[in-house]
């Protein structure tokens, strides 16, 4: 007779079984992650593994998956680095429902502050930079953050979440998958596009930026695409004086907001 599994128990390799867990199920990792999740939408949890160490700090989720018959379940640290892919889990990893993103068209067609503030990233893959920069939009209150996709799945990584310390739950995220465009929907709104470039004459410093504001990031490699660029109404670079010619774009995002985010404060509407 063969014994009956459930979908928790399941090992065996399915295509079709692991491509709609991918669209239903996220794996967030990270003690900061986990738990802003869990604090803001708790409906959203599916299932909580975590160590030891961390089982009675873990308390008020584990009382609340008892109350909803949802499956936590302590393990070792090599089960906990398999299920996370990775050791930078800090002891708790929560499998919850994707926050799906919306399209850029909804944030860009809906009211805007007078002082709003809004991020771009153009071609910027690199899961650390992604969570550091979502990190930062999250400190500063940007308002929307817009990434290249078709907004089907979850364009935010697992690893880039761990990397926001909890900042995916605090910045909603938007797609587009025609950037330039969307950039253009955003002027014809009055909206002011900033671009950054390590390449531009204009410092940061120096240029006049009005609100609501659009900040774009290109990669490193090879900065801001040149459809994208032509849609800016500005391009500005952040100026230094040592005899590195770039920054990282995460901290490179860091300075500008840090610098726009003073601006918008005594901003005053003409």
């Amino acid at each position: 007779m063969n014994q009956k599994t459930t979908p928790f128990e399941k090992t065996r390799p399915d295509r079709v079984r692991k491509q709609y867990k991918k669209q239903e199920e996220f794996t967030l990792y990270g003690w900061n992650s986990c738990m802003s999740a869990f604090k803001e939408r708790p409906e959203s949890l599916l299932r909580v593994f975590f160590s030891r160490a961390r089982s009675a700090e873990l308390k008020g989720v584990k009382a609340f998956c008892g109350e909803n018959k949802l499956p936590y379940r302590q393990l070792d640290q090599e089960s906990l680095n398999k299920v996370a892919a990775g050791v930078h889990h800090e002891g708790v990893i929560m499998v919850v429902k994707p926050r799906l993103p919306e399209s850029a068209h909804r944030l860009i067609r809906g009211k805007m502050s007078d002082k709003g503030l809004v991020v771009v990233l153009d071609s910027i893959d690199n899961p650390h930079n992604q969570g550091a920069i979502l990190r930062t939009c999250a400190f500063f209150g940007v308002e929307g953050l817009i990434i290249p996709g078709n907004g089907k799945a979850s364009v935010i990584p697992s690893s880039a979440a761990r990397m926001a310390e909890g900042g995916l739950e605090g910045v909603p995220v938007f797609t587009s998958s025609d950037l330039p465009s969307a950039l253009r929907d955003c002027r014809k709104q009055g909206w002011f596009v900033v671009g950054a470039d390590p390449s531009a004459k204009e410092t940061l410093f120096n240029a006049k930026i009005r609100f609501p504001a659009v900040v774009v990031m290109g990669n490193e490699q090879e900065g801001l695409s040149i459809r994208v660029k032509q849609k800016c109404d500005m391009v500005v670079r952040v100026p230094g004086e040592g005899s590195l010619q770039s920054l990282n774009v995460s901290v490179a995002a860091g300075i500008i907001l840090a610098e726009i985010d003073r601006r918008r404060k005594t901003f005053k509407k003409n």
